[in-house]
């Protein structure tokens, strides 16, 4: 087969990586070879490489070499592995064509192997239960030398997950996870009915595959695409927040707003805005969740905090699948009426939360 040239480059990447890591380590020299790899991915697996740190600067000042991390470098190449299987597979091989699918769910879902590795543990209950010395049973019967010892399961799972390219992780399901045999022996040990355990594995697994490959379509503005809005009462309105960050993005964003050229950018600030508002109370220790919840429950009082939090929850939903920053070029582009949509809707809950705080903020000073 003649090479092309995303394979050729491919190759040239596996090698420059492991060049760098045997060779050359440091940040800088693997920041520079994702700057050049990351763009030619897609999905989870851009994320992924994106996010390892392969190699990184010692911990300690008097030690000068620098620390290596053979996990997430299998992790990197099992990626560029997957991505030219993706380009070279024989699309008419019915076994070629189960590993594509299986792919895209992995690239689809930054989760994937989470949520595999919990069917092999069997702590999603459709599978059976396995032990830690199940579990290594599991991986040695399928040629594998980990043995489990001691770990949290799953996440143990998940890593030797991380590290098997596409090919393996097929054979790993048809020939692990779905051995009739291990169905047979957990439905003989509790009682249960083998064929409809294997069955409901089964259909747990395909409903898997298929929310995996439609949990990122674009969400769909047409059903809420119903509201008016007062805009000289929100651009009225000034944020004066103790969170002066807060209160420059707002201000920024709105005054963006008004200047054709710079819609997108007063987008991205409110969007930041937004995300920021969340974790407004990690000052008083909160996490971001808890965060979340407690702006969330300050702004319903005397209303209905299931609305607030579903509106939280849409507007978050359309801005991760929509193209908010100008990078963003593998999402969804918003069309101007739709940008003046999203910028108005996401303003008036902001400017709600405002008023709120401003109220919050004012019983908390102490007078004396």
């Amino acid at each position: 087969m003649k090479e092309n040239s995303e394979i050729k480059f491919l190759a040239e990447a596996y090698k420059a990586l492991n060049h760098i890591y045997d060779k050359n380590p440091s940040p800088d020299n693997i920041n520079k070879w994702k700057a050049d790899v990351v763009p030619k991915l897609y999905g989870s697996a851009k994320i992924k490489v994106s996010r390892v740190e392969v190699v990184r600067f010692p911990q300690s000042s008097y030690d000068f070499t620098m620390d290596k991390d053979e996990h997430e470098k299998k992790i990197v190449e099992a990626v560029l592995r997957d991505t030219a299987f993706k380009i070279n597979a024989d699309k008419k091989s019915k076994e070629n064509i189960e590993i594509l699918k299986l792919l895209k769910v992995r690239e689809e879902n930054i989760y994937f192997e989470m949520q595999l590795a919990e069917m092999i543990c069997g702590d999603n209950t459709k599978f059976p239960y396995r032990s830690s010395k199940y579990l290594t049973e599991f991986f040695q019967n399928l040629g594998y030398s980990y043995i489990h010892s001691g770990e949290t399961r799953k996440y143990w799972v998940k890593d030797i997950l991380d590290e098997l390219n596409i090919k393996e992780i097929h054979t790993l399901v048809s020939t692990g996870l779905f051995r009739k045999k291990y169905f047979i022996d957990f439905a003989k040990e509790k009682d249960l009915n083998h064929s409809d355990l294997f069955k409901g594995a089964a259909k747990e697994f395909k409903e898997f595959i298929q929310n995996s490959i439609t949990a990122n379509e674009a969400f769909d503005l047409s059903s809420v695409l119903d509201m008016n809005v007062n805009v000289e009462l929100l651009f009225d309105n000034v944020a004066n927040t103790q969170d002066i960050e807060l209160n420059k993005l707002i201000e920024e964003a709105k005054e963006r707003f008004f200047n054709p050229n710079d819609k997108q950018v007063a987008l991205e600030k409110l969007w930041d805005a937004f995300e920021r508002l969340k974790t407004y109370f990690l000052q008083d220790g909160l996490k971001k969740n808890q965060s979340a919840d407690k702006l969330t429950s300050i702004i319903s009082e005397h209303f209905d905090k299931e609305f607030i939090d579903e509106e939280f929850t849409k507007l978050t939903k359309i801005g991760n699948n929509y193209r908010i920053r100008r990078h963003e070029t593998d999402k969804q582009e918003l069309t101007p009426v739709h940008t003046n949509y999203f910028f108005f809707r996401m303003l008036s809950l902001i400017d709600l939360c405002l008023i709120f705080l401003r109220e919050e903020e004012n019983e908390k000073i102490d007078i004396f």
